[in-house]
């Protein structure tokens, strides 16, 4: 799972994924950084993983990417990630731009909750929510399977029921060795690995059972999904 901030906004009458090249000025004169607004940390960690031999052995069940407005959204093993930061930008903004409608509604929903007398407009409102919970990218060919799509939260909800959650950070106290990390852990349990994919700063879940560092230096989302990778593969010998 890859947490990672806020992201899109409308930007010359388009929704556009925000980057530090393209809408630099912009995000200045909103009084926010511009590097933090990263989409290339979140496409080289998909393309890390997504191109991996456990990838193509058919072991990775799932990617969850979170952004920190709360949209939670799932990827499919898969899921072609476009190579050119544009066309990524452009699959994921048109992507996103369905949420704008869920986050707009979500503030409200503690108004409607409170007044019994608005329950055919929260009738409309989940309504759509739920049309819009159902919003995916579908492949082209065979049965149209989902590759990309707008899923419920908690994440929690959507993992095997025996998994063990790492989360990885520099800042961790524990440094492990990411082989021999893999190589004691209980071989019945699905392990779920949390990484940040911001330019700075830490995960903040509470659902992680342990928190390990696999590095003595800060390494981008892409370097360590790489280790876990190549880590995995040789642990299961997969060639």
């Amino acid at each position: 799972m890859c947490p990672f901030l806020q992201v899109a906004a409308f930007v010359d009458k388009k929704y556009q994924i925000l980057n530090p090249d393209e809408h630099a000025s912009y995000l200045r004169r909103k009084y926010l950084n511009p590097y933090d607004y990263r989409p290339e940390i979140v496409q080289e960690a998909l393309l890390q993983i997504m191109s991996s031999r456990l990838c193509m052995a058919g072991r990775l069940r799932a990617v969850f990417i979170r952004t920190d407005e709360g949209i939670l959204i799932r990827v499919e093993p898969q899921t072609l990630i476009p190579k050119t930061l544009g066309s990524f930008c452009n699959m994921m903004g048109n992507f996103l731009y369905s949420c704008l409608y869920y986050s707009i509604i979500h503030p409200y929903s503690w108004f409607l909750s409170s007044h019994p007398c608005l329950s055919l407009l929260k009738y409309s409102i989940n309504f759509l929510v739920e049309l819009l919970q159902k919003f995916s990218i579908k492949s082209k060919g065979g049965h149209g399977k989902k590759l990309l799509r707008l899923i419920q939260n908690p994440v929690t909800d959507h993992l095997p029921v025996n998994s063990r959650k790492v989360g990885l950070s520099f800042s961790s106290p524990k440094a492990v060795q990411i082989s021999d990390y893999l190589s004691d852990a209980n071989c019945h349990e699905n392990i779920v690995f949390v990484v940040g994919a911001m330019g700075h700063g830490k995960i903040d879940v509470d659902y992680i059972d342990d928190l390990i560092s696999v590095s003595g230096y800060p390494l981008g989302a892409g370097t360590c999904l790489r280790r876990i990778c190549i880590a995995l593969e040789r642990k299961w010998k997969i060639h």
